[in-house]
């Protein structure tokens, strides 16, 4: 099966038109901005907050699916040091990924499932901030009624890597029809821990356990704060989130068994809801060394870290 392709050299897009969703991948930041599922009664369903839009709104986010990486979320002022002395600094929060150029290096548009693939490479700019040598690899695949992202972060440094990752795509609420307050959010079933956070979304040492059974009632005085849920431990495939329409006619699944952590925030009355899976969160109240932030990785030298989140239709 053929997947047509195309490629928007003036604004850097990928257009893969599959048999069931049209994907649009940006090469800045290699972030997902447009989902289309072409339903086969309804037609076509953008998925996505801004589905395929480049033009900043007037109003609310101005972002779509960003990865996040080196970390999570924020550090105190931009800027943190290792327990060894290390500096590290970024220009916003999230890292610097989403402000990166990245390259294709594969676009396989003849099986059973399109797929692109992006790389980047540690380089000047990046070692300004970040003082370590990485490969990050992101993948796309296309499937009739989901889309899957694959991210590799190879360590090539000779010592080891500590980093954060996450993924923070943006949905229509609702994805057809009714308001936002309607929507249902399911979050994985099982007992989770909602960690507190103060007014900079800084981690606060407090936690609250809670049964994930049934519909999670968000606010959007909570949602602006950020929903954060540690869901470690939950069995891999327990990981689990969904977002549907009131009526429950049309929704979103999210599957985030590589991630231990999960985030859902938005604009407080904007008509999207992010569902992030993460590994790591923001800093703590009190700043700790970099290496030891909450869910920091720390990669040998030599070796790569695999991890997979899946994007499904509920209808």
């Amino acid at each position: 099966m053929s997947f047509p392709r195309r490629f928007d050299a003036e604004r850097g897009l990928d257009h893969v038109r599959g048999p069931g969703f049209d994907v649009t991948v940006s090469r800045q930041g290699a972030e997902l901005i447009g989902l289309t599922w072409r339903h086969p009664r309804f037609g076509p369903v953008p998925l996505l907050w801004r589905n395929g839009l480049t033009d900043p709104p007037p109003r609310f986010w101005k972002d779509h699916a960003p990865i996040l990486f080196p970390i999570v979320g924020g550090i105190h002022h931009l800027k943190s040091v290792t327990t060894g002395g290390q500096k590290i600094w970024f220009k916003k929060h999230h890292g610097f990924v989403r402000h990166s150029t990245l390259e294709l290096i594969n676009a396989d548009l003849q099986a059973g499932s399109a797929e692109l693939a992006y790389r980047l490479a540690a380089n000047d700019e990046t070692l300004s901030m970040y003082p370590w040598l990485f490969t990050l690899d992101v993948v796309y695949e296309v499937h009739p009624e989901q889309l899957q992202q694959t991210i590799t972060v190879t360590n090539l440094d000779d010592e080891p890597l500590p980093f954060q990752l996450g993924w923070h795509p943006g949905f229509n609420t609702p994805l057809r029809r009714g308001e936002k307050s309607g929507c249902r959010l399911r979050l994985p079933q099982g007992r989770l821990r909602l960690m507190a956070n103060d007014e900079q979304c800084h981690l606060t040492g407090q936690c609250q356990e809670i049964d994930g059974a049934g519909d999670f009632a968000f606010t959007e005085t909570g949602l602006s704060r950020t929903y954060m849920f540690d869901v470690s431990g939950l069995a891999p495939e327990a990981r689990v989130v969904e977002l549907l329409n009131p009526d429950e006619s049309l929704g979103v699944r999210l599957r985030f068994g590589d991630y231990p952590h999960l985030g859902v925030w938005s604009d407080a009355n904007a008509p999207f809801i992010c569902l992030e899976a993460w590994q790591g969160m923001d800093d703590s109240a009190v700043q700790e060394p970099f290496d030891r932030k909450f869910g920091m990785v720390l990669l040998p030298p030599g070796q790569s870290d695999t991890r997979r989140v899946t994007i499904e239709v509920i209808s």
